[in-house]
């Protein structure tokens, strides 16, 4: 889309007149205006879509005990199959309101698995188990391709990280294998690299930057847990092998010609890689050369900063303002962390929390003008 600069550009070049020069920009304000209200309706309906379903449920919960057993299953059902009639009827169907479709069509997968854990209850099923959540995801999963929706992909993807940690409650030998850090530090290099694996292909490039995005979320909370002198860090064998496996098929992926020349995020991508494959040699080092608690805590904050650094050139290549944001904002937690870690001991607290308050205004400050900069020169001038 052109902007108020180009058209400028071509004002002064003479590619075209003052009267096209002011039709453009008459039509450039109603794009923005129509896009505008575009993401409120999406957003309105979406809302509006939830808390139905929040009260459909809220109400069937306060009447639960007066409803019988087959009738509560009917009820269930019938509502669930309805709310995604009424979804698909509105998004292809009537096609007048596809944003509210595609809302509604989110609200089925939600009340999907809503209904899964109700009817378990009814009938004595353990609710707090991680096999309804896999039957969950596999129920809502094909609906990402039959209506390239990207909303179901996010669901499905944090559906995936809750039943990688329901099974690591209910299998109790996994926690003398491998650390609650580690394995969503693995999740999440597997959701981004099932990203990776969905922009290859243009039916399924819808899904791939939403599974990217959530898998590195993972990826930087559990990088952002490791850096804490919390917990011992021991691994067990198979652990960088896994690390390894990851990083190597990551590796091989964004190195093949195809992908590398039309993937916009290579940057961001190698990044992941390379994360992956410096935790193998991090968690093979701790096997044989085991270090004490401050070591690891030091090794993680300089490994976490240069994965920042690393998005942080990515963002700017990609023009991603995206990227660029998420890390700006753990840029900041990490300075708030380790500000806590080092100056509590020090510091009066009073002079501790204004000092603190302080210096993380200045750098909210900057950090935030530095990225306005940014999606100013990433949008050709559209603030």
């Amino acid at each position: 889309m052109f902007d108020e600069d180009l058209i400028q550009k071509w004002l002064d070049e003479g590619t075209i007149n003052h009267n096209q020069a002011e039709k453009m920009r008459a039509d450039l304000v109603e794009y923005k205006k129509e896009h505008r209200s575009k993401k409120q309706v999406n957003a309105f309906s979406s809302i509006g879509a939830i808390l139905i379903g929040i009260g459909a449920i809220l109400f069937v919960a306060s009447n639960w005990e007066k409803i019988g057993n087959t009738f509560k299953v009917l009820l269930l059902v019938g509502s669930t199959i309805s709310i995604h009639y009424a979804g698909y009827h509105f998004k292809y169907e009537n096609q007048k309101y596809p944003r509210l479709g595609s809302a509604l069509i989110l609200l089925s997968a939600m009340f999907f698995g809503a209904s899964l854990f109700l009817i378990a209850q009814i009938y004595n099923i353990n609710a707090n188990n991680s096999t309804l959540v896999l039957i969950w995801i596999i129920g809502v999963f094909p609906l990402i391709y039959g209506y390239m929706s990207t909303p179901i992909a996010g669901l499905c993807s944090l559906l995936f990280y809750l039943w990688i940690g329901l099974l690591y409650m209910e299998r109790t030998g996994l926690e003398n294998l491998i650390s609650v850090k580690d394995i969503y530090l693995i999740s999440g290099i597997a959701i981004y690299f099932t990203g990776i694996l969905h922009s290859l292909a243009e039916k399924t490039k819808h899904a791939g930057k939403t599974f990217k995005f959530m898998g590195l979320q993972a990826i930087l909370i559990s990088l952002f847990a490791h850096t804490f002198k919390m917990w011992e860090y021991k691994v067990e064998k198979i652990i960088p092998v896994i690390y390894a496996i990851s990083g190597i098929l990551l590796l091989a992926l964004l190195i093949a010609k195809p992908l590398r020349e039309k993937s916009r995020s290579f940057h961001a991508d190698i990044s992941i890689s390379t994360i992956a494959l410096l935790m193998a040699l991090i968690t093979l080092t701790t096997i044989y050369m085991p270090a004490s608690e401050k070591v690891y805590m030091i090794l993680f904050n300089v490994v976490f900063m240069g994965l920042l650094t690393l998005l942080l050139y990515a963002g700017y290549n990609m023009e991603d303002i995206g990227i660029v944001s998420t890390a700006m904002f753990w840029f900041i937690l990490l300075i708030f962390a380790r500000y806590f870690d080092f100056f509590w001991e020090l510091l009066p607290r009073s002079l501790f929390f204004m000092f603190g308050g302080l210096v993380l205004l200045i750098i909210s400050i900057v950090l935030e003008r530095k990225r306005r900069e940014l999606k100013v020169q990433f949008s050709g001038g559209e603030e």
